[in-house]
């Protein structure tokens, strides 16, 4: 996710016109596979349901800060915008990570 979001961030900081691409909707699966990921991975390393929310939690805060510090403060984007944009990617890190969690629990 920090490779991911600081590539991101980076590409939109030299092409800011990149930000009509890269919309929260195009966003959506690769944070959905990423909280997969994470919650698939919890229950391996022995975590039980209340694991796989908090991982998925705690990685769905690197899509908030990134919207809400990287592209609402330092790119100048909006308060507002950044804070749903960020909200969104939290949601679809920690949905993704129930899904992956619920997946390998029923295994």
């Amino acid at each position: 996710m920090l490779v991911i979001g600081g590539t991101h961030f980076t590409a939109e900081a030299i092409w800011p016109h990149l930000q009509t691409i890269f919309v929260p909707a195009v966003e959506a699966p690769l944070l959905l596979a990423s909280g997969a990921w994470v919650g698939l991975n919890a229950v391996r390393s022995g975590g039980n349901f209340g694991v796989v929310v908090l991982a998925g939690a705690i990685v769905g805060l690197l899509p908030l800060v990134l919207q809400v510090v990287g592209f609402g403060m330092l790119l100048n984007r909006g308060a507002e915008v950044g804070q749903l944009a960020g909200t969104f990617g939290f949601l679809m890190v920690l949905w993704g990570a129930l899904i992956g969690g619920g997946y390998s629990l029923s295994k």
